[in-house]
């Protein structure tokens, strides 16, 4: 998917030395070339190829039906009050409020959820292009041990990943967890640098998101409405959402683009926002024709989709090509002596960075 340069990008003249050790890294290249024709590698590779075909997430079942009649419409926003969740959907320039019938599976529906109705209760949720999820311990006490799967967002164009330069300081650690949920979900990715105007980041590991991961990036400032514009021309005529830490300026820039644009969703009527108990979940702006945007405010910890630790490295789309370079099929690339993907963090191939984030999340699953 994305293509790997053989020569490090921030190698410079003080590196030099460490020329000679390219010149040995290419002989144990053309040691291990051989690994690629290795059959338990190209089935593994196989597998995860399979399961990254977006033709597969276009296969999903859909997750509960009843008789029906076709009413299509479209989840805006999902409040959750003393009573239980109330839905808000769109159709057609009306807002209106849905029921749920079957509370089992209110958990199951999310943002942009394509659903049907029959008297004002949902009976259907359509097939998704994607779903952006996390997983979150259950609540319950009788299953205290248990994880359950948590939508975020379903069928979007983008995830719109949001770091500020300061305040707080930019971390690219949380970045590399946003992006390994947006691959492990399939979903293209936009990076936001927010408060550009109190500092201009140049840490390598952004230029190599760029060139080598092909993630576009875009430096903004909701506080001069610097790069916004630019901004609103990546998101036009998307379904994106917003996600990030606390204080990174996910609402400022959502103001900012909402400026003088009249979000229809504050046609809702005004007496559903007057439940004291109430806290909004999950909230679309709609800003421009057909162009949306999915503000999540209630997400302050990121668990990942359950997936192994042998398939944890295909989550990281520029491991693969070093990945064949391993002396074992089954590497972990953490203690083994002789492993592509350390030999290519030694040469700059790999930020230091990303395989740091790779060993953290090697090490937080069970």
């Amino acid at each position: 998917m994305y293509s790997i340069k053989r020569i490090p990008f921030y190698i410079n003249i003080q590196n030099i030395q460490n020329m000679s050790k390219i010149d040995e890294f290419d002989q144990k290249i053309n040691l291990f070339e051989k690994r690629t024709q290795n059959k338990k590698f190209l089935a593994k590779k196989k597998r995860y190829t399979e399961k990254q075909n977006p033709k597969d997430t276009l296969k999903s079942e859909i997750i509960f039906s009843a008789n029906a009649n076709q009413n299509i419409w479209q989840i805006i926003e999902i409040q959750q009050d003393i009573v239980g969740k109330v839905f808000y959907v769109l159709f057609n320039w009306e807002i209106s409020q849905k029921n749920l019938k079957n509370k089992n599976i209110s958990n199951e529906i999310t943002i942009w959820d394509f659903v049907e109705f029959h008297e004002n209760i949902i009976t259907n949720i359509r097939q998704r292009k994607n779903l952006l999820a996390r997983y979150k311990w259950d609540s319950d006490r009788f299953s205290l041990h248990k994880r359950i799967l948590q939508p975020i967002a379903a069928n979007l164009d983008f995830v719109v990943i949001v770091a500020s330069a300061m305040n707080p300081k930019f971390q690219p650690w949380f970045i590399e967890r946003y992006i390994i949920l947006a691959e492990s979900c399939n979903i293209p990715i936009l990076i936001c640098i927010s408060k550009s105007d109190l500092q201009i980041i140049k840490n390598p590991i952004l230029e190599y998101y760029t060139e080598q991961l092909g993630i576009p990036i875009v430096y903004t400032s909701s506080e001069t409405g610097q790069w916004i514009e630019e901004l609103k021309e990546k998101i036009f005529w998307k379904n994106v959402v917003f996600v990030g830490k606390s204080w990174v300026g996910k609402s400022s820039l959502i103001n900012a683009i909402l400026q003088n644009h009249v979000t229809k969703t504050s046609s809702v009527s005004e007496k559903w926002w007057q439940w004291r108990h109430t806290t909004v979940s999950s909230k679309m702006h709609i800003w421009d024709e057909n162009s949306y945007i999915i503000d999540t405010p209630w997400i302050r910890s990121l668990d990942f989709l359950e997936f192994s630790k042998e398939e944890l490295p295909w989550y990281f789309s520029d491991f693969s090509d070093f990945m064949s370079w391993c002396q074992f099929a089954d590497c972990s690339h953490t203690h083994e002596k002789i492993c592509g993907i350390k030999e290519a963090v030694k040469l700059w191939q790999i930020p230091k960075e990303r395989y740091n984030t790779y060993i953290r999340l090697f090490e937080e699953i069970i």
